[in-house]
């Protein structure tokens, strides 16, 4: 099943996804590249190989570097999470070298946000502005079901192949890039502000989009129950629970359709809901943690 959305919602989200790609890449070059803050990420890698290879005097190094890994990374999405995936992720994977093909070459100084700081404030300044900003970029996208391409393949498919939770993968990968950058630089006050942005923008796209563990539950009264269990296992990849319902008022016969979701799930689970059955009740509350099949264990 296809969830079917109104040009209004596509908009909204394209737009919110573009500007959310926008912002994590100004992020980074204006706040983390001036400093060699790793942060992970496609990035972070590219920046680990402008240090450990000639390629760096290229033009335009970083729009190449970005491109090239984004497209190792989508083959892996393929592989792993199937063609409808891949389609879906394209846009994310193009867009985000583009963003740093037009900051690279309209040449604009990355220092030019922080010069005027003293030397003490800049690494401290960089670190956490650009950890709030990364963070609210990356939330932005997830939030509305999009994806940069990139390291965020590698983090979902350890979601949605391990079930571990995506906060789990982001600190994972992300993590194993900061280690590498301490081995590089063999700096260890770099490396301690690069693990302490790592965290601080995680929480903030744990904050703002993901919520770690946290789920919602969701009681659908209906008399579809059937099309929409089917919907919600085929679009949103989870399971469901039918139980025998009577409406209070009308004393007709229902059913309750009960299913635990992600957080970031919600937006889909709303729409699959209005096109099944727009007549549907539909109440969701909020779990702190779920524990079972398909979150916790396989």
């Amino acid at each position: 099943m296809e969830v079917v959305k109104t040009r209004k919602e596509h908009l909204t989200e394209t737009f919110q996804i573009v500007l959310g790609i926008i912002i994590m890449n100004c992020g980074f070059y204006f706040f983390f590249l001036p400093q060699n803050l790793i942060i992970g990420g496609v990035t972070g890698i590219t920046v680990l190989l402008e240090k450990i290879t000639f390629l760096s005097k290229l033009p335009f190094f970083y729009t190449i570097t970005i491109t090239f890994l984004n497209g190792i990374f989508l083959v892996i999405g393929f592989i792993f999470l199937g063609k409808d995936f891949f389609i879906k992720t394209i846009f994310g994977s193009l867009l985000v070298p583009f963003v740093f093909f037009i900051l690279e070459l309209t040449k604009v100084d990355p220092f030019i946000i922080i010069n005027e700081l003293s030397e003490p404030l800049q690494l401290l300044l960089t670190a956490v502005l650009g950890s709030v900003i990364i963070g609210f970029g990356l939330g932005l996208v997830f939030r509305n079901s999009g994806s940069t391409g990139g390291i965020d393949i590698v983090q979902i498919i350890i979601n949605r192949k391990y079930h571990q939770s995506f906060i789990f993968g982001f600190l994972m990968t992300d993590g194993i890039i900061v280690l590498l950058g301490l081995f590089i630089y063999r700096n260890v006050e770099l490396f301690l502000f690069s693990i302490g942005a790592v965290i601080l923008s995680a929480l903030i796209v744990e904050w703002l989009a993901i919520k770690g563990r946290n789920s919602h539950a969701l009681f659908i009264i209906t008399e579809k129950a059937d099309e929409l269990k089917k919907a919600i296992f085929e679009v949103i990849d989870r399971g469901a629970t039918i139980i025998d319902a009577k409406g209070g008022y009308s004393d007709l016969d229902k059913k309750l359709v009960i299913c635990v979701i992600y957080t970031r799930q919600l937006n889909l689970a709303r729409h699959v809901i209005d096109q099944i059955d727009k007549e549907a009740f539909t109440f969701v509350t909020h779990t702190r943690e779920v524990v079972g099949y398909g979150f916790t264990r396989n």
